[in-house]
């Protein structure tokens, strides 16, 4: 079944965050029901930051847990009210209202600790089943809007129009830009092999000649090359999507989604019925490319000739 989420990207990221959230929740009530009667998963990150950094406010609790005032003065209430949180005035300023697990909170913390192990084992195991390291890049993330928040991001895209740039056939003189642009994300995430050289030291031999194209994008007025992607003949029928890569100055701009929708058109102009790909699964920004793109994980029908390939995609033209 189609997931229009899944489809929107980037766009729906809040609503998929928030529907992981939701399975997350009603499968942690589920499990306290069993387990633990009357205590609530909503209740547990103010529940545990009193436990491990004692009596706190609730201005520096929201600091603490990067949530907002309101969503904790309701969870403290909640715990105020079945009596495993006290609340009582800051002695230096008594506008603040500091909490404080109670006796019965600390106890039902310790009762709580076998269960919340066996949780967290649980929630590691679909977390590495994902395959990546997904609490990284969930940190990472939520570093990047601390750093600059969603709407001045927004702001920044503000008169960015990707109709601006252009779209190149491969000429000669834009073969040491092919070869630059390949080598920097290969060596930043991985190391250059054998097949890597055959073809960046190459192109027109390699990919132009057997059949298959090189496209660049490029700067408006400059001709600079910001952006390159390739498709490579394997036979009447397929193709290979091969060395994408986006200069760092251009990311964030969709110059990749405008290579790869143009390397398509290309691939479906020439009469291809497969373009196929092969990436690695750390690379999480092209995952997601690729999918948008309408590519499919497959299994590998051969060996790949690169050691850091785990993923093997499909796109039915």
């Amino acid at each position: 079944m189609d997931d229009l989420l899944e489809e929107l990207g980037a766009l729906a990221l809040g609503a998929r965050l928030k529907r992981l959230a939701d399975v997350l929740m009603q499968g942690g009530g589920r499990i306290y029901d069993e387990a633990h009667p009357s205590f609530e998963p909503r209740w547990f990150p103010v529940f545990s930051y009193l436990y491990k950094k004692g009596p706190t406010s609730i201005t520096a609790l929201a600091k603490g847990l990067r949530v907002s005032h309101p969503g904790i003065n309701k969870t403290a209430d909640e715990l105020i009210e079945v009596r495993l949180v006290a609340p009582y005035r800051d002695r230096n300023d008594k506008r603040k209202r500091v909490l404080a697990l109670t006796s019965a909170g600390k106890q039902r913390y310790q009762e709580l600790e076998p269960t919340w192990r066996d949780i967290r084992q649980a929630l590691q195991g679909a977390v590495d089943e994902s395959g990546g390291d997904f609490l990284a890049q969930l940190g990472a993330l939520e570093k990047s809007f601390t750093r600059r928040d969603l709407v001045n991001r927004y702001r920044d895209q503000q008169g960015k129009n990707i109709k601006e740039v252009q779209i190149r056939p491969f000429k000669q003189d834009h073969a040491a830009a092919f070869r630059s642009l390949n080598t920097a994300w290969i060596q930043h995430y991985f190391k250059l092999e054998g097949a890597d050289r055959k073809v960046l030291d190459d192109p027109a031999g390699e990919i132009i000649s057997p059949g298959g194209e090189i496209l660049f994008a490029v700067s408006p007025g400059s001709e600079k090359a910001i952006g390159t992607c390739a498709l490579i003949r394997l036979d009447a029928e397929k193709a290979e999507l091969a060395k994408m890569a986006v200069s760092e100055e251009a990311r964030g701009k969709q110059v990749g989604l405008l290579l790869g929708e143009s390397i398509i058109a290309r691939a479906r102009d020439r009469g291809f019925l497969v373009v196929l790909l092969e990436s690695n699964r750390k690379l999480t920004p092209a995952m997601s490319l690729y999918r948008k793109l309408g590519f499919v994980e497959k299994p590998f029908p051969h060996r790949s000739l690169y050691s850091r390939a785990d993923i093997y995609m499909e796109l039915i033209l």
